[in-house]
């Protein structure tokens, strides 16, 4: 058959994909982790495959969720929010997804949060695997360290944010399950022994290394190797040495070649002012970080002595500025003063980072000698409490692990300990003993038996002499262990008698040591660095052990060393401010909510500060000079609390008055009585010469009138207009922040509760959606009042 004639000549059509009308899949969020100072472009496409590994399937049903997520996270930034928040939402997001996929159920589903929030949900699980009083080295290989209520409620609040951003009715989702109210641990203030031991030790080194820093910058001088530093330890002084090289290990180097050394003396003095900031200011973390240049010193026109610093930074959580004041009255520590401390931190910091208009007053500086991304605090931590040698008053509970150490490594076992997160993202305990070489086991069993000995006496333990004196046992159980330095000084500590033969056995180790020395005349050490072959030495500094070795054990902060948290300086602030001008002068000087400072900074006595009903902002205007913390609460109760009316009382209620309740649940004589508030019921009858009910339902929980109802209609309406209002949220996102104030009040009420009460209603919620009587036009009046 002949070819058509356009057949005959055709060519074969290359068909080329034009890449300009694919649209790239772009999912990234600003994400800010707790050392970085700045946001960062952050890919979340992991996400899309199955257990957020790259190495499996991709379900592209996820890629809308998604979008919307990483919509939400960059609108949210770019209105000024924290990009710390959106990681902690995508951490949250990251981890349900991992355990939606191990256990095989839509993460983006009603089902799928559930099985992680709901009632017999994986956060329960975890809730009571949770053991407080056993210790990770306590523990036994395998098991699971569980959270407490508190975590599980911070997680399921950021998992609901993160899937409602991904366009998910998550709040909704939050009614068919049990709310987590578990209350924070309040944090733990130092005591006045450890605040004279921390700001004397650590002021030391602050006023002893920036003035030279400051000096070799000015003169343009090559500073030393290392730097002296003199720290008194009470019963004599020490010499420590910080070395000044910024140049770091080539492991730690970023993709970008540049890394930083937080031992370095710059580095180390930062740190240092970094909690004399805390100890002055009584600032958060991040406020601390972000007090910038300039820093303007004012003097009284009066008393011409007198000098005041105001540092400033801004509070984006809270949306507020907040300050504090410097002055140059002295603190107990050779005098020194608040604006001597800021003159000397500015000067140094302005030497080594510029000091532009804006930039961080505190900053570490990396192996270039450039201002560092980066503020690593914890890690800058681990140097200062070894170099210091801040030991925990508590530290002897640590000693039946330091005893399980030492003999492990005189059997020339090593115990790895560490915490591993399984395939359900649950963390469990991995305690692992294996053989080790014969060099690590001497320095294992040198290390522990250093800390073993420092366990029980706050005495020098460097240059100690064999062989050691044992006396009888006292009349209390104890015997008195005596040895002498090398200066031939004697001192002697007590240890139980039960613990003689660890002693001895730390003694017979150190005498095996000895008399494998090459050199017979060389003296014998209790406790020694150097090998065999070489005559024994002291080690440098304070402490024989390395800034890491607390992390590689497995000892969490201040069980062995002082832990040094700007929250601990904050509470320790907050007790001496109680106890001379009530928590208005707390709030004050702490620049936050009393309900925070409830939640997290107890005074004295715990129990005073543990409920206060109502939003918190009330509560500060009551309190004065001359009206104290628990009547405050009293009064506030009193205007604030909904009581619950028993089934009982409200039975007699309905057959003596034929008493119903409003749609919300909650029934009053329809007369608005707001305590100190204004009456806008009034208000509405006064204008339209009408005496009406009041019907301003989202006002109950400030009104004198109302009284709740612990039965279950009543509560199933109750329950209905807490999700009517939790809508309202999505609807009307510019008035989250009422929504919310009244959603929680609405919520402590429902607490009250009886469990069957609260069981039948959301039964009947369940079954039957809202109660017929509670409708969405219920929120939008409220909203727009």
């Amino acid at each position: 058959m002949a070819k058509s004639p356009l057949a005959k000549n055709s060519k074969t059509v290359n068909h080329v994909r034009n890449n300009k009308n694919v649209v790239p899949l772009h999912l990234s969020i600003p994400y800010k982790n707790s050392n970085s100072r700045k946001a960062t472009e952050f890919d979340i496409s992991l996400l899309l495959h199955l257990g957020a590994d790259s190495n499996n399937v991709k379900i592209n049903s996820r890629i809308p969720f998604l979008r919307s997520f990483c919509k939400k996270t960059n609108q949210y930034v770019d209105y000024g929010r924290s990009a710390a928040t959106v990681s902690s939402l995508y951490d949250a997001l990251r981890a349900f997804i991992v355990f939606s996929d191990a256990v095989n159920v839509d993460p983006f589903s009603e089902a799928g949060y559930l099985k992680y929030a709901g009632n017999d949900g994986e956060l329960r699980h975890r809730m009571k695997m949770y053991r407080p009083s056993k210790r990770l080295w306590e523990m036994s290989h395998g098991d699971e360290l569980g959270i407490q209520e508190s975590t599980a409620s911070n997680k399921t609040s950021a998992l609901r944010t993160a899937l409602s951003w991904c366009g998910l009715p998550a709040d909704t989702w939050a009614t068919h399950h049990r709310g987590f109210s578990g209350e924070q641990t309040p944090y733990k203030g130092y005591s006045d022994a450890e605040e004279e031991v921390l700001v004397a030790r650590i002021s030391e080194l602050f006023f002893i290394l920036a003035p030279q820093l400051i000096a070799a910058k000015k003169q343009n001088l090559v500073l030393p190797i290392e730097l002296p530093v003199v720290i008194d330890l009470g019963g004599h002084q020490e010499i420590i040495s910080i070395k000044t090289s910024l140049k770091a290990q080539t492991h730690g180097k970023s993709k970008t070649g540049t890394s930083v050394k937080s031992a370095a003396a710059f580095n180390m003095a930062m740190g240092a002012a970094y909690h004399l900031m805390c100890f002055f200011t009584s600032l958060n973390d991040g406020d601390v970080q972000s007090i910038a240049h300039p820093i303007t010193i004012h003097t009284d026109e009066r008393d011409k002595s007198l000098q005041v610093v105001k540092v400033s930074s801004f509070k984006a959580r809270a949306n507020k500025e907040v300050d504090a004041v410097l002055s140059n009255q002295s603190f107990d520590v050779d005098k020194r003063d608040g604006v001597k401390f800021i003159k000397t931190l500015e000067t140094l910091s302005a030497l080594y980072g510029g000091g532009e208009k804006g930039s961080e007053l505190l900053f570490t500086l990396n192996n270039q000698g450039e201002k560092s991304s980066t503020f690593n605090l914890m890690e800058i931590n681990k140097h200062l409490m070894v170099e210091l040698n801040v030991l925990s008053p508590t530290r002897a509970s640590c000693l039946p692990w330091f005893k399980e150490l030492f003999y492990s490594y005189r059997n020339q076992h090593i115990i790895e300990l560490k915490k591993q997160t399984n395939t359900l993202g649950r963390t469990v305990v991995s305690k692992v003993t294996r053989p080790c070489s014969k060099t690590k086991s001497v320095q294992g069993a040198t290390n522990s038996a250093y800390c073993i000995l420092s366990c029980y006496t706050d005495l020098p333990l460097k240059g100690i002499l064999l062989p050691l004196t044992y006396s009888d046992k006292d009349a209390e159980g104890n015997i008195s262990v005596s040895f002498k330095y090398r200066n031939g000084e004697s001192h002697h500590f007590s240890v139980p008698a039960a613990d003689k033969a660890l002693i001895e056995d730390i003694e017979q180790f150190a005498t095996e040591l000895a008399d494998k020395q090459q050199s017979k005349r060389a003296e014998r050490l209790l406790l020694k660095r150097g090998h065999q072959k070489e005559a024994p030495k002291d080690w440098d500094g304070i402490s024989l052990i390395s800034a890491n070795l607390m992390t590689t054990w497995s000892i969490e902060t201040n069980e062995y060393f002082i832990s040094l948290q700007s929250s601990r300086w904050r509470e320790m602030t907050s007790n001496q401010a109680y106890s001379v001008s009530g928590a208005g002068g707390v709030q004050s000087l702490l620049q936050n909510l009393l309900q925070t400072i409830d939640k997290h900074y107890a005074n004295g006595d715990p129990r005073l500060n543990r409920v206060i009903v109502s939003q918190a902002l009330q509560v500060i205007e009551l309190l004065d000079e001359d009206t104290g913390l628990e009547q405050a609460k009293e009064i506030v109760a009193a205007k604030l609390g909904i009581s619950m009316l028993t089934h009982d009382e409200w039975k007699k209620k309905q057959e003596e008055e034929r008493a119903k309740t409003n749609p919300n649940g909650i029934h009053c004589n329809g007369q608005q009585n707001i305590a100190g508030g204004k009456n806008t019921q009034r208000e509405t009858n006064n204008a339209m010469k009408l005496q009406l009910s009041c019907a301003e339902y989202d006002m109950c929980h400030k009104c004198q009138s109302a009284k709740a109802v612990d039965e279950t209609q009543s509560i199933y309406k109750l329950i209905s207009f807490i999700d009517v209002l939790k809508e309202a949220v999505n609807l009307y996102p510019n008035a989250q922040e009422e929504v919310h104030e009244r959603i929680a009040a609405f919520e402590v009420t429902l607490d009250g509760a009886s469990k069957d009460v609260y069981d039948g209603a959301m039964v009947l919620f369940n079954q039957n959606g809202r109660h017929p009587r509670v409708s969405m036009d219920h929120a939008i009046l409220a909203l727009h009042r």
